[in-house]
């Protein structure tokens, strides 16, 4: 009797819990202690990939996908993103679904900044805005619009082009 009102509990509690997030924009708080920083652009989250709208930030080596190096700045910018991201006093995120590969499309704040529109200040990625549309975001896409003219040239190759001459 016991397991079975445990496994109710489970399906009507705990499981929709697990796919809540996609696309419904609600802030949900991020405890950094269950986060990695996969790249300048994506994180991973209690085992959820999660990639960030807005920017798209320089090539970390993925031989997983097809990349053996480096493209200049990605470091930096992965960098970039766990120093944002320790040295904020809240982090949290906000979902609009999933792309292609099943990663979890967000916006993630710190201390209630949008850290797409830091990195994009920065002159660390390509604003993303102008190609897939602002995700039901729009003021958050239109500072990233804005920032992005700060930096008309970037001493970098758009990581989209890069990744389609680099993937081996």
């Amino acid at each position: 009797m016991r397991r079975s009102i445990l496994i109710i509990i489970f399906f009507i509690f705990v499981l929709p819990a697990c796919f809540a997030g996609d696309a419904d924009h609600k802030e949900r708080r991020i405890y950094r202690l269950f986060l990695q920083v996969e790249d300048g652009d994506t994180v991973i989250y209690r085992s959820t990939h999660m990639r960030f709208l807005g920017v798209d930030t320089p090539e970390i080596a993925h031989p997983e996908v097809g990349f053996y190096r480096d493209q200049p700045y990605g470091q930096e910018a992965k960098q970039f993103t766990r120093t944002e991201i320790r040295k904020a006093r809240r982090v949290t995120y906000r979902a609009d679904g999933r792309d292609k590969y099943g990663r979890l499309l967000v916006h993630i704040f710190v201390d209630g900044y949008p850290l797409s529109l830091k990195i994009v200040e920065t002159g660390l990625g390509y604003e993303t805005v102008s190609v897939f549309g602002d995700n039901g975001f729009a003021e958050i896409a239109k500072s990233i619009l804005l920032a992005a003219k700060l930096y008309p040239e970037l001493p970098f190759q758009n990581p989209y082009l890069w990744r389609r001459m680099n993937r081996q």
